[in-house]
């Protein structure tokens, strides 16, 4: 197969011919608006440079919505989990997956690549290293001089009349944002935070770790590890732990019997992801309670990364029910006994908490739940689906209560949270776009609307004429 391009150099320039076909960047249509005090606001701050903030900055600039900021907290080229939390080898999902692209085919994984390293390599290549993946998005916000901000975190949310006072934390200081749209593009953890069992509490910090944290697994060099949990971060991170050098690892499961499918695999068509958020509340209800009872199996190539190591110990119905310590051992006390160890894994998921989340504590309250809308019967009960938030059509929070806190319809949740009301379409890499395209479409009808009057007289008042008056002769 002939390589298309045979340089990213000759990619990019394509991508220049591709926008210059469509007048991208367009002028900013935006009325704007300014402070109290006659400050700047932006019309969207973007929280969060990786995989869904770039897509959704990039779908706004397109639009013509271009009085934009991105902020990321963590350093340039560490966005996302991919080269700092992130365990597995190889991205779980199959290479042909496009990438934000945000419907321009030279914006996709599979062009950068081939690019990059040619259509051999291509078709050997089974699936994406996640540091690879890493290094796409890292081309993909170069390509697009998308104006990600690094190294500043939110720490609060102030709501204004007309928008928000943003503050950050940078190095050494704090900054004052204003902006009339927020989007929290913030990942898995930043609706509560990771979830870790109360049995935790009986546990020094020096002893535990969560799959979340960006911990230096060459600690537990010699050290006999328990995990705790078996879905695909758990596999993981056990791997991690012996290849880092680890004594044992044992992996202390609840399930009886090993799940062996991955439901949500089948639910990344275009007709689940439009359409989802168009069902009843019951029947969204009903497929992500199937989904997530059905218990979503460890990748294949993670469990037999695991396989190859003897010191590997899996424990099936090893629910712990509580932990003890000696002087030199964690003890965990399970059915079938107690298993020691010297220090424990936590791959037991997130929270879902907007009251503990700092920067939505202060009006966490005043957000409509899912057990706001529906309440389910009896076996379908599930204390985790309802405390998800339910959202308007552009993710924005909705009222709890009617007026109680109108500034909730310019948030927008762009995160793992909004998989309960729009299915997997600002988290999971095959629903990105479609997720993007649908929070810009809102906000772009949003600040239209917000600008009507000015609009309006601006079509009032325009006089340049098409006809000079020489065009035709009267009789």
């Amino acid at each position: 197969m002939a390589q298309i391009f045979k340089s990213v150099d000759d990619l990019e320039q394509a991508i220049a011919r591709d926008f210059a076909y469509i007048n991208y960047p367009p002028d900013n249509w935006v009325k704007p608006v300014t402070g109290a005090s006659g400050q700047a606001v932006l019309d969207v701050a973007v929280i969060g440079g990786g995989a869904c903030g770039l897509a959704a900055s990039f779908g706004l600039i397109q639009e013509g919505i271009r009085n934009i900021r991105i902020f990321d907290g963590n350093p340039e080229g560490q966005e996302g989990p991919w080269v700092t939390t992130a365990r597995m080898k190889t991205l779980r999902s199959p290479k042909h997956l496009t990438g934000p692209h945000m419907g321009f085919p030279h914006l996709t994984f599979r062009a950068w690549f081939e690019a990059a390293y040619g259509t051999d390599a291509w078709e050997g290549l089974d699936k994406i290293p996640r540091e690879m993946w890493m290094a796409y998005l890292i081309w993909y916000r170069k390509v697009l001089a998308l104006p990600v901000e690094n190294e500043k975190t939110l720490v609060s949310i102030d709501p204004k009349p007309d928008y928000f006072e943003l503050t950050f934390d940078i190095p050494g200081e704090k900054e004052t944002v204003f902006a009339r749209h927020v989007v929290l593009a913030t990942g898995r953890a930043a609706s509560g935070g990771v979830y870790i069992p109360k049995i935790a509490e009986s546990l020094p910090a020096e002893r535990f770790a969560h799959t979340e944290d960006d911990f230096d697994y060459s600690r537990l060099k010699d050290q006999k590890v328990l995990v705790i949990g078996g879905a695909a971060s758990a596999a993981d991170s056990a791997a991690t732990a012996l290849e880092a050098g680890a004594a044992e690892v044992h992996m202390l499961m609840r399930a009886e019997r090993m799940p062996q499918l991955n439901k949500f695999k089948s639910i990344s068509y275009p007709g689940f992801l439009r359409g989802f958020s168009s069902l009843p509340p019951a029947d969204r209800w009903q497929f992500l309670k199937h989904g997530f009872d059905a218990r979503v199996a460890a990748p294949r190539s993670s469990m037999l990364r695991l396989k190859a190591f003897d010191n590997f110990h899996l424990h099936l119905g090893s629910p712990v029910d509580r932990f003890s310590l000696s002087v030199n051992e964690v003890q965990a006390h399970v059915p079938s006994g107690d298993i020691s160890g010297d220090f424990v894994i936590f791959g037991t998921g997130y929270a879902m908490d907007l009251e503990a989340q700092p920067e939505l504590a202060v009006f966490a309250k005043s957000c409509l739940l899912w057990r706001d809308v529906f309440v389910p019967d009896g076996a379908m009960e599930d204390r985790t689906l309802e405390q998800y938030p339910y959202l308007g059509d552009g993710f924005e929070f909705l009222e709890k209560q009617e007026g109680q806190a109108p500034f909730l319809s310019r948030l927008h949740l762009f995160n793992a949270a909004t998989t309960m009301t729009h299915a997997p379409i600002s988290s999971d890499i095959p629903g990105v776009n479609t997720g993007a395209a649908r929070l810009v479409d809102h906000i772009s009808k949003a600040l239209f609307v917000a600008g009507a009057a000015a609009h309006f007289a601006d079509f009032h008042a325009y006089a340049e004429p098409e006809l000079l008056g020489d065009e035709w002769r009267e009789k």
